[in-house]
């Protein structure tokens, strides 16, 4: 056999890089298929599992867009295509952060001054902004609190402000001294937006992310675009919920997105390394116990030896949540048409993103009942 290597070694040299391809390069291709694999099985089962007719799950590795899963969980369900758009809810709020990161990258806005700074004329607040079927109720804000409002305060959710306000705005503690979600904050921080930029919401971040993001099928307003591919929402039983279609945009709430339309943003985000440490370099802390802390427009998960950013979206019919590491840059993205789809969210970030998310003990991840028994007695089922 040495006698023939010697006179003919090019067959033996090609069954080497043969036996090589085969002993260390295929089982990492072979690992990367059993996890696409293992995860779409893990969002069939759970969809099934919690009555989700429609889940969208686009994930991304090393900061790269890996695909997009698209499953239905009910028999009765049409399954959609790779572009099902979904009410992204809450999911909208981390895409404004970033629009007003990057405008304040390019000097137009400073995220430590007071807002009314932007505001000479004050700030007119709309009672129940989400019923633009009537002349809106406003009501002039002339609160002292309103003088030490910054963007940073607003994006961190520390405004002192509710999350939403049917009756003329107050202010609920001093701002910058507690954590509080609050929609209310964004709506504030996005008519900052829209008088520094002249441009409504949606026109703003179209020029700003949406597009040179390649965010084609995500709007904060409906528009006819959207129709052919919308999905629509469902209740915890199953049931349709016929849903409101948005025509004023709120940074806090109107989001129509796809997974893969999330995924580019999300992408977009964990690449670029100064709006990333913007968002996380000084967060507040909101529940130290579970290591959870808020930056400029995400949840921000303490691990051992990483740190998470998240966010979900609730809307009726609808839930969506997104996660990703920002050492390794792996994440993924989760639409869903039912009021069941954060039961999906920790079995489907497990096979992503395998170890303990104490995230996921969260309050603000409940509702009813069980969000008050989670808040105010640590027992979260």
């Amino acid at each position: 056999m040495a006698t023939d290597i010697l006179r003919n070694p090019r067959p033996y040299w090609r069954r080497g890089l043969l036996v090589f391809f085969v002993l260390v390069l295929s089982p990492a291709v072979i690992c990367a298929d059993a996890l696409s694999a293992r995860l779409h099985a893990t969002i069939e089962r759970v969809a099934k599992d919690h009555r989700v007719c429609v889940v969208a799950v686009a994930t991304v590795k090393n900061r790269v867009i890996e695909g997009t899963d698209v499953v239905t969980g009910c028999e009765s369900a049409q399954a959609p295509g790779a572009q099902a758009v979904f009410q992204a809810a809450s999911l909208g709020k981390p895409v404004f952060a970033y629009g007003v990161i990057k405008l304040a990258e390019q000097g137009k806005l400073d995220l430590d001054a007071p807002l009314t700074r932007y505001l000479p004329e004050g700030y007119l607040h709309i009672q129940n902004p989400f019923d633009d079927r009537h002349p809106p109720i406003t009501d002039l804000v002339t609160a002292i609190e309103l003088e030490s409002v910054t963007a940073r305060i607003v994006l961190s959710h520390t405004s002192g402000l509710p999350n939403w306000s049917n009756a003329p705005l107050a202010f609920e503690f001093t701002p910058g001294t507690s954590w509080q979600y609050s929609g209310e904050g964004y709506v504030l921080l996005q008519r900052v937006v829209e008088a520094i930029t002249g441009w409504p919401l949606d026109e703003f971040m179209r020029a700003q992310v949406f597009e040179p993001l390649g965010m084609t099928q995500s709007s904060y307003t409906w528009n006819a675009g959207l129709k052919p591919n919308f999905v629509a929402g469902t209740s915890s039983d199953g049931l349709p919920v016929q849903p409101q279609t948005f025509h004023t945009p709120l940074a806090a709430a109107t989001l129509y997105t796809t997974a893969a339309d999330y995924a580019k943003f999300l992408s977009t985000v964990l690449a670029d390394v100064r709006a990333l440490s913007a968002i996380v370099e000084s967060p507040v802390s909101v529940v130290s116990s579970l290591g959870i802390d808020w930056g400029l427009g995400w949840g921000i998960e303490r691990g051992d030896s990483d740190q998470f950013i998240w966010h979900w979206g609730n809307n009726p019919g609808y839930r969506a949540f997104v996660i990703a590491s920002v050492h390794s840059g792996d994440g993924v993205v989760i639409l869903t048409n039912s009021e069941n789809g954060l039961e999906l969210a920790e079995p489907i970030v497990d096979v992503v993103l395998p170890g303990t998310h104490n995230l996921f003990k969260f309050y603000m991840l409940r509702d009813g009942f069980a969000k008050f028994f989670c808040k105010m007695f640590r027992w979260c089922f």
